[in-house]
């Protein structure tokens, strides 16, 4: 997997991992002021960004990148990092804590849904995503991206970050974009939310408070699992970091001071 550095080794490393249709640069503003206090790195999930060409394994996707993920921190000489995840990336992130990984001091979600506990549902979301996987081989880019955003979860996107974002995914590989779909679909992730418990870390969940879907289900997790925090970014939707950058950066280097103050 493609990886980009900020910063200097030896300070604490923070680790990214971007949402579908997403790379490492979308981190690019959190990045700029968090790498003066700390080690950022940046990964492109297969099938996206200079990741694009490589490949998750079918039906094993997601144990797949979390051993990838390991061996490119090992690369990297990282012993300790914090992980942060968007999305598809929170998703990978909360697979990769539960597998134990050695270093791992916390989990920071934005937006990542835990998984889906019913059956019918996740059939479902199979169907859903394969019919999108089918439709980034064929479509027009400019039609298919503006369908995209049109989606529920988007829905507090303004006219213009809509554009933006449209403008921005313009390049993608629809090959590989079409593989991560499938292979990281929700209807083929285990359901976490009961697993939570099993974490040593501190983990927290950052939504926008615009997002009722993600606000609803930050209250379910938070009665399973007490130790959750969570944490209300004002005035954003599904994207914070995206909508609401400099809410985001806030909370997030609150978030980071508290660890870092548990830790002493």
């Amino acid at each position: 997997m493609h990886f980009s550095v900020y910063g200097q080794s030896q300070h604490p490393c923070l680790v990214f991992l971007h949402g579908f249709l997403g790379c490492g640069s979308d981190w690019q503003k959190v990045i700029t002021e968090l790498s003066e206090h700390y080690y950022c790195v940046t990964i492109d999930i297969p099938g996206h960004g200079m990741s694009a060409n490589e490949r998750l394994k079918p039906r094993a996707a997601f144990k797949d990148f979390s051993h990838q993920l390991s061996a490119c921190l090992k690369r990297l000489k990282i012993s300790q990092y914090q992980l942060i995840g968007y999305s598809l990336g929170g998703r990978l992130a909360l697979h990769h804590a539960l597998l134990a990984p050695k270093g791992l001091q916390s989990l920071i979600i934005e937006s990542a849904h835990t998984g889906l506990s019913d059956d019918d549902a996740r059939q479902q979301r199979l169907v859903h995503d394969n019919r999108w996987a089918v439709r980034w081989l064929k479509d027009p880019i400019n039609q298919l991206l503006s369908d995209w955003y049109q989606q529920t979860v988007f829905a507090n996107l303004s006219a213009e970050q809509r554009q933006q974002l449209i403008q921005k995914r313009q390049q993608q590989d629809r090959q590989g974009i079409a593989a991560a779909l499938r292979a990281c679909s929700i209807g083929l992730q285990a359901d976490l939310s009961k697993q939570l418990g099993q974490l040593k870390m501190p983990l927290d969940f950052i939504g926008g408070s615009l997002d009722n879907k993600y606000q609803l289900l930050a209250r379910q997790l938070q009665q399973d699992y007490p130790r959750l925090r969570w944490h209300s970014i004002d005035k954003a939707g599904h994207n914070c970091h995206f909508e609401q950058p400099t809410l985001f950066l806030q909370q997030l280097s609150s978030v980071l001071n508290n660890h870092r103050e548990e830790n002493d």
